[in-house]
């Protein structure tokens, strides 16, 4: 049975036989050896996809995570998940991450995040074509859980095979979501944003605010949470006539084009925001706190809402900086748009003390096109103060 599936993952990729073959062979007899029959049944599947293919031949190469879904977590899958081959190819992809993170995972609050293998352009929409990420953590009772799922899916067990450090896993891992669907996620609260996004429309046009966000190519949203939002009313109330304030209080609140997860963050990093202030950030015993203009101040209260297209950092207030640098925005945007488009292989974590890639890791931020950040920037917080009244 063994040499059978051998045989059906290799034999329509004839330039890989030869050098693959033994590695893929010994991959499938730990998996079996592991318990694991069931994604080892299924691994024939990535041989019918251009993708699936590519990962076959890349596994032998450089060091490798695979959080393996246990048999219990396959057989929760329905029929018509486990007979498309696309389905199949894109969930495999998003469960092999780059990188060897045995010593390289963080305690929680903290977290690991790590490049995947999934770049379906259907399920990922970051900035320079990246591939999506994963996050997981160690918590308190010493277990792995990897975080961003309907629940937080732990790591049962452990083994190794060759370059390939396999985790096995409680569930199969769902990529992420678009920002639709994270902020009508009560669990965030964030649903107060959802309307209100919903309902400003870009000027000229009938593309709402929330769909411009969804649309971006890498984005990092730093999130008033419900309460926030009711607690900031009576400072939005006095800024309604002063409509380029109010503009550049919106904009400050996004990084557009890089998508800026917790790792990269620290007292020595300072983005740009899509209002071209700056934006610091500290940490102490309480948590982490992001300064736009040096003039506001809110506490992250829950970092790493992954996005298909970016990130989303929940804070417990309104970022009131109502200032504004155009100049700094554009330069951070070309800086940021140059960076992104530089080829990359990730090599572990991301972040300052993770593993390197090839080429540079954009650090930058970049500004909204003009006609979102002052247009949407009016109509969403006129509608944010109708909604609070």
């Amino acid at each position: 049975m063994l040499f059978l599936l051998s045989f059906i993952i290799l034999a329509s990729v004839p330039a890989v036989i030869g050098q693959n073959l033994t590695y893929l062979t010994g991959l499938l007899q730990t998996l079996n050896a592991s318990g694991l029959t069931q994604l080892a049944s299924v691994a024939p599947s990535l041989n019918n996809t251009p993708s699936g293919q590519r990962i076959l031949s890349t596994l032998p190469q450089g060091n490798w995570t695979l959080f393996a879904p246990n048999n219990a977590a396959f057989g929760a899958l329905s029929s018509t998940d486990t007979g498309n081959t696309t389905f199949l190819t894109d969930t495999i992809s998003y469960h092999i991450v780059s990188g060897n993170f045995t010593n390289e995972t963080a305690s929680y609050p903290n977290v690991t995040i790590g490049r995947t293998l999934l770049n379906d352009s259907s399920l990922v929409m970051l900035e320079g074509n990246k591939s999506q990420v994963l996050s997981w953590t160690k918590l308190g009772n010493g277990t792995t859980a990897v975080l961003n799922q309907n629940m937080n899916v732990s790591v049962t067990n452990t083994t190794q095979y060759e370059n390939l450090e396999i985790l096995v896993i409680e569930a199969v891992l769902i990529p992420p979501p678009n920002i639709t669907s994270i902020l009508t996620n009560g669990a965030y609260n964030l649903t107060s944003l959802s309307p209100i996004l919903s309902q400003a429309t870009l000027p000229g046009n009938t593309t709402t605010l929330l769909q411009a966000l969804s649309s971006a190519r890498g984005i990092t949203v730093f999130a008033p949470n419900n309460a926030a939002l009711s607690a900031a009313q009576s400072t939005l109330t006095n800024l309604t006539s002063n409509i380029t304030a109010l503009s550049a209080l919106l904009s400050n609140h996004v990084i557009n084009g890089t998508s800026v997860y917790s790792p990269l963050i620290s007292s020595s990093t300072n983005y740009t925001s899509a209002g071209g202030e700056p934006l610091m950030f500290t940490t102490n015993s309480s948590g982490t706190y992001v300064s736009s203009g040096g003039s506001s101040t809110a506490r992250i209260v829950r970092s790493d809402i992954l996005a298909e297209n970016g990130v989303v950092h929940v804070l417990d207030g309104v970022l009131a900086d109502v200032q504004s640098n155009p100049s700094a925005a554009s330069s951070a945007y070309a800086s940021a748009t140059s960076i992104a488009a530089v080829s990359t292989t990730q090599t572990g974590p991301l972040g300052p003390t993770g593993g390197s890639a090839s080429g540079s890791r954009s650090g930058g931020a970049i500004e909204l096109e003009p006609s979102f950040q002052v247009g949407g920037g009016i109509a969403i917080l006129f509608s944010l103060l109708g909604q609070l009244a």
